[in-house]
């Protein structure tokens, strides 16, 4: 998602990854479409439902503080990545994108926002604010269609026009009646669609470009790391074997859902996998408000409500282009 994001751009990065793959590999979205494959359903429903839940790994390692497990993440994600990458036989391509200077640009950039990103979804799951990750990644597709006509000359459909104004509505809901801007929401939407828009401008496939970003971002990460240290910060927790284990474990929670991801984008249609996303900011919606009882109000409900509508109306614009 997040790759999650957090979980990634659902809509932009699946959009992407299908116009890389050769047109016999593309996934059919007409009507008399082949039933999807079981396996990459259950692959895209175990990748947004990790997302969805991730906000619960967070939590137990409250106690190192949102930029120590941020920075830990970074280092922990390369180390799950790179030998994931000698087994896919992927490695020597990697060393070559690495020695490409622009190509390494570009990811320097997408890194920053995907730090962005993950920083403020670890701060607000740690300090309960769960609930208002999850209205990013509800209107986070929505702003994706947005950008794409602003900037990449798409055209909006009269459905697709009217979910973005729904969001809109929502969000000016918060403002009103809830008395706060949703900052929370709209930097986690608006980094990662970003992000999407940033990653379109690569050849790497979802792995090799988390590897990428991990290059670029580690040495900050583990500098930082070694500052904390120095500083008398507990950057392993209690040094438990619980801590440990839930710090080594940040690169698998982050690698797997992106896999799972990936292998979905491969071969669901399109409009599938664009509903199946919304399973995510669902999932953080509940854990925030059954497992933590985080407070929902009535002007926070009729905020949500609108931004779901928009929600509605972009998967049925989804399901109806299938």
């Amino acid at each position: 998602m997040n790759a999650e994001p957090e979980q990634g751009s659902a809509f932009y990065l699946c959009k992407t990854h299908i116009q890389e793959l050769p047109t016999g590999h593309r996934p059919k979205t007409t009507m008399n479409a082949p039933r999807p494959p079981t396996n990459a359903v259950l692959s895209a429903v175990l990748a947004f439902g990790l997302w969805g839940v991730l906000p619960v790994y967070w939590k137990q390692i409250g106690h190192l503080g949102s930029d120590v497990a941020l920075a830990q993440r970074v280092v922990w994600t390369m180390a799950t990545v790179l030998p994931l990458l000698m087994l896919r036989g992927e490695w020597a391509g990697l060393g070559k994108s690495a020695r490409d200077v622009k190509l390494l640009k570009a990811h320097a950039w997408s890194a920053f926002l995907l730090a962005i990103n993950w920083g403020v979804f670890v701060w607000a799951a740690q300090h309960g604010r769960i609930i208002d990750c999850s209205l990013g990644y509800f209107i986070n597709p929505l702003l994706n269609v947005l950008i794409g006509s602003r900037l990449l000359g798409e055209r909006l459909s009269r459905l697709q026009k009217l979910s973005i104004a729904s969001a809109a509505c929502g969000v000016a809901t918060q403002i009103v009646l809830v008395g706060r801007l949703p900052w929370i929401g709209l930097l986690l939407a608006g980094s990662f669609a970003l992000y999407g828009l940033a990653r379109r401008q690569s050849p790497l496939g979802s792995l090799p470009g988390l590897a990428m970003e991990t290059i670029v971002g580690v040495p900050v990460a583990a500098l930082y790391l070694i500052w904390c240290q120095q500083s008398g910060e507990a950057i392993w927790g209690a040094a438990s074997t619980r801590d440990l284990a839930l710090i080594f474990g940040l690169g698998i929670i982050t690698t797997i859902p992106l896999l799972g991801f990936a292998q979905g984008a491969r071969q669901l249609p399109f409009a599938l996998l664009g509903v199946l996303q919304f399973l995510a900011p669902t999932g953080q919606f509940l854990v925030g408000a059954l497992v933590y009882h985080e407070p929902v109000t009535a002007g926070s409900l009729l905020s949500f409500g609108l931004i779901w509508t928009g929600v509605l109306l972009f998967c049925g614009d989804l399901w109806h282009k299938r």
